[in-house]
């Protein structure tokens, strides 16, 4: 298979990051996913514009465009604790998160594998900032091959060769790049699900009404031609609710095929003490609410309507900057020793050995962690064989390892 072009990639030099950062003061978003694509992907560059450059917050446009990128290229960096922060201005505030004794703490896994065996179509949102949607999701995916979901739906996909290749690369799509979202598609490929890209890729589609008219399309069209398979689609934000006045994908999605999708909402999770703090005092795993007499889930957000909502425990941070959950997704455990070295600053990327020997910078990482002065972290990933690959701010790799677990 042709490894795709990096022809656009330019030498990132101290100059050639001042004057991104000049532009980016102008506008954010335009010259801050630029830099991430012509840096040759170095997730390093972006993280660091959008740290460093200062926007007016009265300047809303400006000020949007800054905290999308400060979050996003904050979790492609392994840096969700920044992420964390950034939901106070957001607007999922917008919630019901008060205690409420009629509903019933459930473990999400179990209530979801039995709701799996009722329902043809579960829909999954995420906030495109926060992995735990899709780590959880990652998770979840041995449960609904069992009760017979085959095809793997993805917003974030822009491309169809990643069921040949068998995992995604820099090039397959935006989110893709971030490493759980990596995970979860080389899973999913993993225990046989077919993955479909459903948004508009192909080509542009003009307005809000015609890309959810276009993904509702993508989807029943899929499942006309195969009446009986079930399916799991897995969209940002919005696109899973299912009120009619709305009319965004999920209903028209309802309409078009005559199938109630079950609509899960995992996109009001935040650490922000006022988000979901009473019910967090009581969970230690991902839970769903439920009234055990009516057979109803509370959904929480007064954005949204949906079927149910996932309330994710408070994360645990590891040396008060890595998300336990983030560092301990895989499953034999191995310790990361950096103590001799020096590489505050620093991105650790561990990459797949058999990935990164064909494709080279645009291998996806497993896992990426901002380096403090010195590391010797504990870690989890999955069996097989690994680089840790440490770069600098211009993309200088300054030390490699090879390992097995």
């Amino acid at each position: 298979m042709a490894q795709p072009s990096t022809s656009n990639i330019e030498h990132f030099t101290q100059d050639s990051i001042a004057l991104y950062l000049q532009k980016a003061q102008q506008d954010p978003m335009t010259h801050i996913l630029k830099s991430y694509e012509t840096s040759s992907y170095n997730y390093l560059v972006p993280y660091y514009l959008s740290r460093h450059i200062k926007v007016d917050s009265a300047d809303q446009a400006q000020y949007f465009g800054y905290r999308t990128m400060l979050t996003t290229f904050s979790s492609f960096a392994g840096d969700v604790k920044e992420n964390e922060s950034a939901y106070i201005n957001s607007r999922h505030w917008d919630t019901d998160i008060v205690e409420d004794s009629n509903y019933t703490a459930l473990n999400a896994v179990d209530e979801i594998d039995s709701i799996a065996h009722k329902h043809q179509v579960i829909m999954f949102n995420e906030s495109h900032i926060d992995p735990r949607g899709r780590l959880f999701l990652t998770n979840l995916l041995p449960t609904l091959k069992a009760a017979g979901f085959t095809y793997l739906f993805l917003e974030g996909l822009r491309e169809d060769d990643i069921n040949e290749r068998g995992f995604p690369l820099q090039t397959s799509g935006f989110y893709t790049s971030e490493p759980m979202f990596g995970n979860l598609l080389r899973k999913a490929i993993q225990l046989g699900f077919k993955l479909i890209p459903y948004d508009c890729y192909n080509a542009p589609c003009n307005g809000i009404a015609e890309r959810e008219q276009h993904q509702a399309t993508s989807i029943y069209e899929t499942l006309k031609n195969n009446p009986q398979a079930k399916a799991v689609v897995f969209a940002g934000h919005g696109h899973i609710n299912k009120d009619p006045q709305k009319n965004w994908m999920a209903h028209r999605f309802k309409t078009l095929s005559g199938i109630d999708p079950f609509c899960i909402n995992q996109s009001i999770n935040s650490e922000a003490p006022q988000l979901f703090h009473h019910l967090r005092k009581h969970i230690d795993k991902a839970t769903i609410y439920k009234n055990v007499k009516t057979n109803v889930y509370r959904e929480f957000s007064k954005v949204n309507v949906v079927d149910a909502t996932i309330v994710f425990p408070k994360t645990q941070w590891l040396d008060n900057q890595y998300a336990e959950w983030l560092l301990h997704s895989g499953t034999i455990p191995y310790t990361i020793n950096l103590s001799k070295e020096t590489f505050e600053g620093a991105l650790l990327s561990i990459l797949k050995c058999n990935e990164f020997d064909q494709f080279g910078v645009l291998t996806v990482p497993v896992l990426n962690m901002i380096l403090q002065k010195t590391t010797r972290q504990n870690i989890s990933l999955n069996k097989g064989s690994y680089y840790l690959r440490v770069t600098d701010l211009y993309g200088k790799e300054i030390y490699k390892e090879k390992i097995t677990i």
